[in-house]
Formats: C-alpha cells, sequence, structure tokens
C-alpha cells in the first residue's frame, strides 16, 4: 500500500507540474496576442511630409509627431481630404494630410480658426446688386478684404493641381499666364513665350528644381509678380518651357507664395493669400 501510495503522489506531481506549465504557456500567449493586437491597433504616429498635395507625391521628410511645424497653407484634395502646407524644423517645405497626431490636429485648428469667407458676400451682380459677391460664389476676379488683408483669387483646380493667372511687370509693359501653384519650386517659372513678351534679359543660369524635377536655366528679374491683388517686387524668376509638360506656362514658386499664408477652396475653386506678419 506504501508503493502504491508513493506512486500516486509521484504521479499526482507530474500533473500538477504539466499543468502549471500549461497555464504558463497560455498566459504568455495571451498576452503576446494582446500585445500584437495593441500594436496592431494602434496608429502609426510618424507624419509624413509630401511634395504635393497627393498622396502619391514624393515624401519630403518623415517627422515624428510633436515635432513643431509652421502652418503655411491649406487646400482640400481631388477626394475631399483636407491637406496642410507646412514647414519642417529642417527647414523643409511640404504637405501633410489631416489626421488625428497631435500635432496635425494643431494645424488644423490653426486654420479653422481663420475666417471662412474672405471676400465680400450678398446678391449677385446678375439680380441687380453692385460690387458683391452671391453668397458662396467664386468671385469673378480678385478680391481683397480689407479688415484682414486676405487676397481671393480665382483658379482652375484639376486634382492635386492648381493653376493661376499670374502677371509679370518690368517697366511699363506686363505680361500675364497661367502658372501652376508649385510650393516646391524655390523660384517662380516662366515659358519663353512670356520672357519674349516682357523683352527680358538673362542674368544668370543656375539650376533650378520643382514639380517637373530638376532643370539648368537661364534667371532673369522682373520688377514685380502679381496674382490678383497679391504682390511681390523685385524677384528673379527661372525662364523655361519645362512646365508646359504639366500643362501651364510657367511655376509660381515659393519665393512668392513664402510671403502670404495659402488657402485652397477646391469646392468654391479659389485661392486665399493672407501676408504674413513680419
Amino acid at each position: 500500500m506504501k508503493i502504491f501510495a508513493d506512486d500516486s503522489w509521484q504521479f499526482g506531481k507530474v500533473i500538477l507540474t504539466v499543468g502549471a506549465v500549461l497555464l504558463h504557456l497560455t498566459v504568455t500567449a495571451l498576452m503576446a496576442g494582446n500585445l500584437l493586437a495593441a500594436s496592431a491597433a494602434a496608429p502609426s504616429r510618424d507624419v509624413n511630409v509630401y511634395a504635393a498635395a497627393d498622396d502619391g507625391a514624393a515624401p519630403v521628410e518623415t517627422i515624428r509627431d510633436g515635432s513643431a511645424l509652421t502652418p503655411m497653407g491649406e487646400m482640400t484634395g481631388a477626394g475631399g481630404d483636407k491637406w496642410f502646407m507646412v514647414k519642417t524644423k529642417a527647414g523643409n517645405i511640404g504637405w501633410i494630410k489631416a489626421g488625428d497626431q497631435a500635432e496635425v490636429r494643431r494645424i488644423d485648428d490653426h486654420f479653422r480658426a481663420m475666417p471662412r469667407e474672405l471676400f465680400p458676400v450678398g446678391r449677385s451682380l446678375e439680380s441687380g446688386a453692385t460690387g458683391a459677391t452671391a453668397a458662396g460664389a467664386t468671385p469673378a476676379s480678385s478680391t481683397k478684404d480689407a479688415a484682414t488683408g486676405a487676397i481671393t483669387i480665382p483658379v482652375k483646380i484639376n486634382g492635386p493641381r492648381v493653376v493661376v493667372p499670374v502677371t509679370l511687370i518690368i517697366g511699363n509693359s506686363s505680361a500675364t499666364g497661367n502658372l501652376l501653384v508649385d510650393t516646391g519650386a524655390s523660384q517662380t517659372m516662366i515659358s519663353t513665350r512670356l520672357a519674349k513678351e516682357l523683352q527680358l534679359r538673362a542674368i544668370d543660369n543656375q539650376t533650378r528644381t520643382g514639380i517637373g524635377g530638376s532643370i539648368r536655366a537661364d534667371v532673369g528679374q522682373v520688377d514685380a509678380i502679381k496674382v490678383g491683388d497679391a504682390e511681390a517686387k523685385t524677384m528673379r524668376v527661372t525662364i523655361s518651357d519645362r512646365a508646359y509638360d504639366l500643362g501651364s506656362e510657367g511655376l509660381l514658386g515659393f519665393d512668392f507664395l513664402g510671403r502670404f499664408q495659402m488657402t485652397v477652396d477646391t469646392d468654391k475653386q479659389v485661392m486665399v493669400l493672407t501676408p504674413r506678419k513680419k
């Protein structure tokens, strides 16, 4: 009987040991599964900065959420997604997509605090009113808000591309062409046709980078660049027909756009430029 009792005791110990091991493995597996599930559910806190307001655009920089960004502009993409033009600590200019990251929400709040109706609202001219635009309608020409200085300019929008009429001035001569808004271009680019109409002479030859890539081109200087009522004086411009491939007569670059805070409304087909506080 004693032998039987000892054997039963040893057998019981084995059963208890195996049970403990199985319990440990089960708990470990559950914990690992929960960690994997939490990891899969947690959204990435990285913020991707793109060269254009488009998921397919080339990436400029990836930053961790919480890194300070400077708001530069806002637009709604063709799919209805909101995008913000920002400047990173590294000095890069690009676009970020609206999301739940804390820094992206801060940028969103910045633009939400800005006035939404930045051009006159009233009865349309067709109904007999004078000097006003119908509520929610696109103005036929550039308008300026006296209180904020914001300038509303009609534009043509095709997907992520925004085309705007731009006037260049030298002395008493001027020429106007449709330029593609390109925040990635450090210098405004105009076609050879516009340069010839202005009788613009090249004063330099440099490498320039924009939506179309890098090119070597002549550089001239104009007395002013005007986009609606927005104006910048004594500006150098690149002379090239490269932008014809993109359906425009040039690129309106950051040398001009960086002087303003930019908002693009795709529904109203307008761009709003608000002068930056000095």
